[in-house]
């Protein structure tokens, strides 16, 4: 059963809300010679884009070869939320899953992430547009907020700058009296993820990396101890290749694809809201998420523009349902008034079984670090730092995650008419949570 992906979207860049702040597209060539490098690395996104500025950086050659433009994928479209969580699992479920040596190094790491991020941008001189503040999960309701409650207990025993807000507390900070209550962890930032994209890939040209845009790899093979990547005409060799599609992938790797489900995720923005309402909501944070199982995202930027989620699809893009998007931000902060929309766009997240990232070695000299589920800006890049210091002779058991072998989801030919079923009863679990 065939089914949209991801690389069948249109190939224009989408009108994004992170446009104006992101600098100037970095407007690279295809690629255009032939010859042999150390490492390949296939996609221009988080993940590809740490992996070759951390593999130059260690002296090696690196060519990134990307489909479409630097910033065109997820990396450019995503919400811009950076947590101080690897997954979003509860961290002791982090444990659970990975056990514990890589679930508390996984822990930790992303932790550490928001951390990452500023030190990263800071060290190669790009702006992020930053804001820091902390980032707010708003409990819908009890059993949700009891969630929240262990959450922070965890991290308090690590000394973590966490609160649970009571509904009052809530109701200050959000300018909302929706929610009984919210988990505050200080450590999270919100940026302009387009801006960091560029700003990792113009550092990776910095160190001496090799990116090519417009370059969609039609095949690669292993000849002897190297791997032939064949694009625009030309082969490159290498003695290794990443493979850094995530939700992009498709069947160049054959099964790969059947180890993630790839959703579309909306974004919306409105236009400037009145200077009056712009410090009555989201005082001091950098942005806020709802703990309904379809979550709505929210952040305001510092123009007035206020930023939220668009819901979430499975197939070709289509306009969010707007009346059902604006009235949900109308009930949320009622002081905003009538919500005037100013633009949307879609990007792509990957969701697999374990809710979690995967290092795999799909093949000798052929790897990939695959599954965001949502967890993308900030573990993007750090999993590419990942796949660096293995190939530049970090030993696998040093890394935050083991190395592991691909899983076909069960019944993966079926993902999309059971994903549908499951969003719809997701939505209708919360309603009946909510009393909405």
């Amino acid at each position: 059963m065939a089914y949209y992906q991801p690389s069948e979207d249109s190939p224009s860049p989408p009108e994004t809300v992170y446009i104006e702040g992101a600098g100037k597209p970095l407007k690279l060539p295809s690629l255009d010679f032939d010859g042999e490098v150390d490492v390949v690395v296939i996609g221009g996104g988080f993940v590809g884009c740490s992996a070759a500025l951390h593999i130059a950086e260690a002296g090696q050659k690196v060519v990134v070869l990307e489909g479409n433009k630097i910033g065109w994928g997820s990396a450019g479209r995503n919400a811009g939320h950076v947590t101080a969580h690897a997954t979003k699992l509860e961290p002791e479920a982090v444990i659970a899953t990975y056990g514990k040596k890589y679930g508390e190094r996984l822990n930790e790491v992303g932790a550490k992430a928001p951390e990452f991020v500023l030190n990263l941008s800071e060290e190669h001189g790009f702006d992020l547009s930053s804001v820091k503040g902390g980032i707010v999960s708003a409990a819908h309701s009890s059993a949700a907020l009891e969630r929240l409650r262990m959450r922070c207990q965890f991290w308090k025993d690590y000394g973590a700058p966490v609160d649970i807000l009571d509904a009052a507390e809530t109701a200050d900070i959000l300018g909302s009296d929706t929610y009984v209550g919210s988990y505050i962890d200080r450590r999270g930032i919100a940026i302009n993820p387009l801006a960091f994209i560029r700003g990792l890939a113009r550092a990776a040209i910095g160190k001496g990396a090799v990116l090519c845009e417009h370059t969609k790899v039609t095949s690669f093979s292993q000849d002897g101890n190297k791997w032939c990547v064949s694009a625009e005409g030309h082969t490159v060799s290498a003695d290794h290749v990443l493979l850094c599609t995530n939700a992009y992938t498709d069947d160049i790797w054959p099964g790969l694809k059947r180890t993630i489900i790839p959703v579309r995720g909306y974004q919306i923005w409105s236009k400037p809201l009145p200077e009056e309402v712009r410090g009555q909501i989201l005082r001091g944070v950098s942005a806020a998420l709802e703990t309904r199982r379809m979550p709505t995202g929210l952040r305001l930027h510092g123009d007035g523009r206020l930023q939220f989620s668009g819901g979430a699809g499975l197939g070709p893009e289509l306009a969010p349902n707007f009346p059902e998007r604006v009235a949900a931000i109308e009930r949320i902060f009622p002081a905003v008034g009538k919500v005037e929309v100013e633009g949307w766009w879609s990007g792509w997240v990957t969701r697999g079984i374990a809710d979690g990232w995967r290092l795999h070695r799909l093949a000798p000299g052929l790897l990939t670090a695959i599954g965001c589920n949502g967890r993308g800006v900030a573990m993007g890049p750090i999993m590419g730092r990942e796949l660096a210091k293995l190939i530049c002779g970090t030993a696998e058991d040093d890394l935050i995650i083991p190395i592991s072998r691909p899983t076909e989801i069960t019944g993966y030919v079926f993902y999309k008419p059971v994903a549908a079923i499951t969003m719809q009863y997701m939505k209708w679990r919360d309603r009946i949570e909510v009393g909405v």
